[in-house]
């Protein structure tokens, strides 16, 4: 291909920013930065704002000589969410991906992302599927895809219902956005400390054409060290009431069909309220004594006991269950997993 076609092709194609918001992970920055430049997709600039860092974070920077890296250095230590809002504010991209410091975003997750998109198009969003790697165990998830809908073009009220019902595993850093289109709902909103993210993204996919992939194309890290696990457990439960009030007054302005419109609002409080109660579960495996765990019960009752009948079965199993016991069982299933992992490896070929 000449140069003069290839200049012509690349033009089309939008420059998209991946934004690291960074702060005292020096030692998990490196690999990020280096996934982000690995990029099969061409027309990138890799954007790290660095929130004041009192690491060796500087000297991971300094260390990297590619001119699509740039690099903010927040004086003072501006806040989680307001260091999302500054990459978002300096990002050049038409479009912006924000990947976490301790997150892993494919090769190929830009491909595939802007292949979606139509010549000229300003489609919204474009979301993909996270995997989850679980840091206190080593092992990784593999991402949930979609049983109903494929890759392309979609419906999204229909990639949303599909995560409000835990089809598909989504998470921040495998999500593609219009700068613009983020930029003019304000950006990552303060008050919700725990679901800024999906309160960022989720409203975009009120439209009738967004971009979907149905594969996974990153890892998300869970661990115990991250700033929104070091939130007080009412803080994340308020924000899952938060969240579904604000899909459900998206639901009433900009879903016209009536029936599908309560559907989306049971769907989104059934999610907050299933996932309340792993996080009251996470909270009771931690230490919390049975009375803390039926405080909060009581208190976001009316959030929590919309969850579907087998979740709450679930949770008062596990909340009741003696302590040895739970632990004893815990450790069977680790057992058990590892036991099959183990078995699996020696039955394959070669």
């Amino acid at each position: 291909m000449r140069s003069s076609e290839v200049a012509l092709e690349s033009a089309g194609r939008p420059l998209v920013t991946i934004a690291i918001p960074t702060f005292n992970r020096a030692g998990l920055l490196r690999e990020c930065i280096e996934a982000a430049l690995s990029q099969t997709y061409e027309n990138i600039e890799v954007l790290v704002s660095n929130n004041a860092s009192t690491d060796d974070t500087s000297v991971v920077l300094r260390a990297f000589d590619d001119k699509r890296l740039r690099v903010l250095s927040q004086e003072t230590n501006i806040g989680l969410l307001p260091n999302w809002n500054a990459c978002l504010a300096a990002a050049a991209g038409d479009y912006v991906v924000f990947v976490s410091d301790d997150d892993r975003i494919s090769p190929s997750l830009l491909d595939r992302c802007v292949d979606i998109i139509p010549m000229h198009s300003e489609v919204p969003i474009v979301v993909a599927l996270s995997n989850f790697r679980l840091s206190s165990s080593g092992r990784t998830k593999p991402a949930r895809v979609s049983k109903r809908i494929v890759s392309g073009l979609r419906d999204g009220i229909d990639v949303l219902s599909e995560y409000l019902t835990d089809q598909i595993d989504v998470t921040m850093c495998c999500v593609l956005l219009r700068t613009q289109a983020l930029r003019s709902r304000g950006g990552f909103p303060l008050d919700f400390p725990h679901t800024a993210d999906v309160a960022a993204w989720a409203p975009l996919l009120f439209q009738d054409e967004v971009g979907f992939v149905n594969e996974a194309c990153a890892t998300y890290n869970f661990h115990e060290d991250s700033e929104t696990s070091k939130l007080g457990v009412a803080q994340i439960l308020f924000d899952g009431r938060k969240i579904t009030n604000l899909i459900e007054r998206m639901a009433d302005e900009r879903i016209e069909d009536r029936l599908r419109r309560e559907e989306i609002k049971l769907q989104a409080r059934r999610c907050f309220s299933r996932r309340g109660l792993v996080f009251l579960t996470y909270h009771r495996s931690n230490g919390a004594s049975l009375f803390q765990i039926l405080t909060l019960v009581w208190r976001f009752r009316t959030d929590l006991m919309v969850a579907d009948k087998l979740s709450v079965l679930r949770f008062v199993a596990i909340i009741l269950c003696p302590r040895p016991i739970a632990d004893r069982l815990r450790h069977l299933k680790q057992s058990f997993a590892e036991g099959w992992r183990d078995r699996q490896t020696a039955v394959k070929p070669g």
